[in-house]
């Protein structure tokens, strides 16, 4: 096994993200944790050679192995990784110092031998000002998590890829993320989220943890803070987690696999409509109508989704 605990790996797709890209990497390189760097490269020949020439000997780029999408690329990583754990991180987010520590202390503290893997916390930098009708509830629109209860880890059904850090003998062990499940243009399915659920079922008591001090910034550029945006991932997201369903063979497990949008439903959205309901101004208004909104658009896409599966 190699010597260096961790794996670092990062998708990337496109040109058009460079700068992101190359504040991502930064970010990596800043971290105090020992690492190595692995980039991923989504079929773009051009990004790839534009890598090599930037970077030469200080990281690893490799051209996506497999199929087209963010799942093909992290399993081009993960697959052929030598280290003994494998974290993940977006192409266009940038992690904030101790954000690889915290990942790795939370799978090494004792008793932690049944965690599987790890995620943390996302927080959304608008690059235009966030908008006064937006529900955080619904902060998986533009890639945020919803507020920590507290500073410890805690375990979670699933954590995110753009934050992830998994045990590399597991992740192998399951073959890494679905290659006909993900997100590759229009098409937005949680290939993160099946990737949790299975490989919380190779052994009784696997389970993931949210590290609430495993902080990454995420990007949203201002096309994304539009309404039409809004609805549409709501869609989509609907449209998904029917994918996700179809995708179990019993009751049993297609509970579990909306388990955590079960409690989002009958607390988390609740909880928010009264806040925003007593805040009594113009602004609180229009985000409880959001999650009204948001709520019908994502249950219609799931419905749909569902049926046209069948």
């Amino acid at each position: 096994m190699d010597a260096t605990p961790v794996t670092v790996g990062i998708a990337c797709y496109s040109e058009a993200r460079w700068n992101l890209l190359i504040e991502t990497i930064a970010s990596v390189q800043a971290q105090e944790y020992p690492h190595r760097i692995v980039v991923a490269v989504d079929h773009n020949p051009a990004l790839f050679e534009r890598l090599i020439k930037h970077y030469g000997d200080e990281i690893t780029v490799l051209e996506n192995q497999y199929q087209r999408g963010a799942s093909g690329s992290r399993n081009t990583i993960g697959l052929a990784a030598t280290t003994r754990l494998v974290a993940f991180l977006d192409d266009d987010t940038y992690a904030e110092a101790g954000w690889l520590a915290a990942l790795v202390d939370a799978l090494d503290a004792p008793g932690a031998e049944r965690v599987v893997g790890a995620g943390g916390r996302i927080l959304p930098v608008w690059h235009r000002s966030e908008p006064r009708w937006f529900p955080r509830e619904f902060g998986w629109v533009i890639g945020a998590t919803l507020p920590a209860a507290g500073p410890d880890p805690y375990p979670i059904r699933n954590v995110w890829a753009a934050s992830m850090i998994v045990r590399r003998e597991i992740f192998t062990a399951v073959g890494g993320f679905r290659a006909d499940f993900g997100k590759v243009g229009e098409v937005s399915e949680p290939e993160d989220t099946e990737l949790c659920l299975r490989m919380a079922r190779t052994a009784p008591g696997a389970h993931w943890l949210h590290v609430p001090a495993a902080v990454i910034r995420h990007h949203v550029p201002a096309e994304r803070s539009s309404v039409g945006f809004f609805l549409r991932r709501c869609w989509l997201e609907g449209r998904g987690k029917a994918g996700l369903a179809t995708l179990t063979r019993n009751r049993s497990d297609r509970a579990e696999a909306l388990s955590e949008e079960s409690s989002y439903l009958r607390r988390v959205l609740p909880a928010g409509m009264r806040a925003y309901l007593r805040q009594g101004d113009a602004a609180g208004l229009a985000k409880a109508g959001m999650v009204l909104v948001g709520v019908a658009i994502t249950g219609l896409g799931f419905t749909l989704g569902l049926v046209r599966s069948r």
